[in-house]
């Protein structure tokens, strides 16, 4: 990014290597970060903060999943500008039941966790692309990830940059109701993602991108409604189909 753009940082979900994000990084010439094999997400935040520090300011953190909780790690240090998180809740719940199921690591593990994650489980090649993409970590990887993740419990921003939080509406692991608990708590947006699970940065690349465009431009050149901690919802912005939660 130049010319007084922000600089567009993807952390990728859990047990990612990022593959399922490569049409999403073309589209914003973003920067892409896996999340670092860890067993907490303050510590994987510590490594990505060190891994960005060198990416021009400001510097937008589109997070997904678990990497929209190390994104929030990232924000408390003052190492993001602004936020979009992606199939996130203040907090994700990780059922001792799914924690069972990966740690028994059945044959079709890795195809089974590719499918329930999408809103049409029956599209083979995104199947293909999120197969590869969690084999590529291997379970091991992902394992260690899940349980960083059930473990977690997120403290609220001070002073939340501004925020964006993308829905999947057909997301069967992360409610509506924690989606909206999590803009609340940043005083973000919460925009919807038809036709999408948990997974919008591959099924809608396209309208992630969009959004993601304009927090970033919103970051680069604030008006006075976003530096007041308001988002402007006019006719000419994508906000205007995005919910202010107060």
């Amino acid at each position: 990014m130049s010319g007084g753009a922000a600089s567009v940082i993807v952390l990728a979900s859990a047990g990612s290597a990022g593959l399922v994000f490569e049409r999403l990084l073309e589209e914003l010439e973003a920067t892409l970060v896996v999340m670092p094999d860890a067993d907490d997400v303050p510590t994987m935040a510590e490594t990505v903060v060190r891994d960005i520090a060198a990416l021009p300011r400001p510097r937008v953190l589109v997070g997904a999943s678990l990497g929209a909780m190390v994104a929030l790690e990232c924000a408390r240090v003052g190492a993001a500008d602004g936020l979009v998180l992606v199939a996130a809740g203040f907090g994700i719940t990780v059922g001792e039941s799914a924690l069972a199921w990966v740690v028994a690591n059945p044959p079709d593990l890795l195809r089974k966790m590719a499918r329930i994650g999408l809103a049409d489980p029956d599209d083979d090649e995104l199947v293909a692309t999120r197969e590869r993409d969690f084999a590529a970590r291997g379970q091991p990887v992902l394992l260690r990830h899940l349980r960083a993740l059930a473990a977690y419990r997120p403290e609220p921003l001070p002073t939340p940059p501004p925020t964006l939080v993308l829905w999947g509406e057909h997301d069967r692991g992360v409610r509506l109701a924690d989606h909206v608990e999590l803009a609340k708590r940043c005083n973000g947006v919460l925009a919807p993602i038809a036709g999408a699970a948990h997974a919008p940065f591959l099924e809608r690349p396209g309208e992630v991108a969009g959004w993601v465009r304009w927090l970033a431009s919103q970051v680069a050149h604030p008006g006075p409604e976003t530096a007041s901690g308001r988002w402007p919802t006019g006719p000419a912005n994508p906000a205007k189909s995005g919910h202010q939660i107060d």
